[in-house]
């Protein structure tokens, strides 16, 4: 689906389309609380719910987040680095996605966080010892995943995080809740 309009002028007919465009796709896919939604605008950043009028306003009013580029909210699902395919996709997907986080963040911030190499060791350490199925961070990634998908509560999240804790073997590298799968998956403040 086309999302250049998400860049374009809040006034021009692009932008208006675009914006009619994905209301049809929130009635269709995503899921309703009392008939509200998360709304994308830069001022709710998907953390406040709003009917279908006060959402359509809104992104007129404040703008889309134009990085929302993967309507997660909405009822659209990622396309996951998913380690049954093996190390090597989590590699190439890193390597296709690398020059677009340097963008977002910033060379330099990028090359002084040391991004690049905390998120190859993290798609790296198998999730225990011995495991061969799932990475710390394909792991966090599927999970989080879940959690945008369903609409869980960040308590509800952590709970279940823990719950997964103890349940895995010791060692195991899962978050302990959800403010440090947080913090794993966003760095510098980025969204997930």
């Amino acid at each position: 689906m086309d999302r250049s309009w998400m860049n374009a002028h809040r006034i021009s007919e692009e932008y208006e389309n675009g914006v009619l465009v994905f209301l049809q796709y929130v009635k269709e896919n995503a899921k309703s609380v009392n008939g509200t939604y998360f709304c994308p605008c830069v001022r709710c950043l998907n953390q406040i719910r709003q009917d279908l009028d006060n959402l359509h306003d809104h992104l007129f009013m404040f703008g889309i987040t134009r990085t929302y580029t993967v309507w997660t909210w909405h009822g659209e699902v990622l396309d996951q680095p998913i380690t049954s395919r093996g190390t090597n996709y989590v590699d190439e997907w890193m390597s296709d996605h690398l020059e677009d986080m340097i963008r977002d963040v910033g060379e330099d911030n990028f090359r002084r966080a040391n991004l690049y190499d905390s998120v190859i060791n993290d798609s790296e350490q198998p999730l225990y010892p011995g495991c061969t199925n799932f990475t710390r961070l394909s792991s966090t990634l599927k999970l989080f995943s879940l959690k945008a998908r369903n609409g869980w509560t960040d308590k509800s999240f952590t709970e279940l995080l823990e719950l997964l804790k103890d349940m895995l073997p010791e060692n195991n590298t899962l978050p302990i809740g959800n403010y440090e799968a947080k913090t794993f998956l966003c760095p510098m403040g980025l969204e997930y």
